[in-house]
């Protein structure tokens, strides 16, 4: 099997994939319409494949945010929140990936740092907009601080985020009744992230 046909299987099955975890991480059972289930399990295939398509160097560190963290989205979508058996196994994944990748001393360095900082910028959003910025949000920053600063992609991955996040909001207040329903940042989070690092 050539290396594109194995990556489009491997995308096809991570959609599934990706639902399945997120099925086992809820707090209440999802329930989707099929359609809905043909497209998130679409996106998840779609990220995953276009991860799959870059450098193998430049892939193994996306893929786990491509397919855990699409998986985390999926519950934030669905329960407004990204649980810590997804966000913290991601951020500790996504650490030494990083670490054992990384090319000379300052790499590893950059990689901590990253992280670090990722986490101080968290906790400062937390503090300035509690009520629209989870801790579930906080401990999803310093992975896509590590993906963004590795893939010198950080002004396009704040500007991706920034814009996805403003649609969310844009579609979750037209759909709701009140102006004050929850706006999950996680799924713009996530496909910001990987499609700034995989451009």
């Amino acid at each position: 099997m050539s290396g594109i046909a194995c990556a489009a299987l491997v995308a096809v099955l991570a959609g599934p994939a990706v639902l399945l975890i997120a099925r086992h991480t809820v707090t209440s059972a999802i329930r989707l319409r099929p359609i809905a289930v043909t497209a998130i399990s679409a996106m998840a295939g779609l990220l995953v494949g276009v991860v799959l398509a870059l450098p193998p160097e430049r892939a193994i560190l996306l893929l786990p945010l491509a397919v855990l963290g699409c998986a985390a989205a999926v519950v934030d979508a669905h329960e407004g929140r990204l649980p810590d058996v997804l966000t913290w196994p991601l951020l500790v994944v996504t650490l030494l990936v990083g670490i054992v990748t990384a090319k000379g001393s300052g790499a590893v360095g950059a990689t901590v740092l990253s992280a670090l900082a990722g986490g101080c910028v968290a906790v400062g959003m937390k503090a300035a907009v509690s009520a629209g910025f989870g801790w579930g949000d906080a401990k999803l920053v310093p992975t896509l601080a590590v993906v963004l600063v590795r893939h010198d992609a950080i002004v396009t991955g704040i500007v991706s985020m920034s814009v996805l996040v403003a649609v969310t909001a844009f579609i979750v207040g037209m759909r709701a009744a009140d102006r004050s329903a929850l706006v999950p940042y996680g799924p713009a989070m996530v496909v910001g992230t990987v499609g700034a690092a995989a451009l």
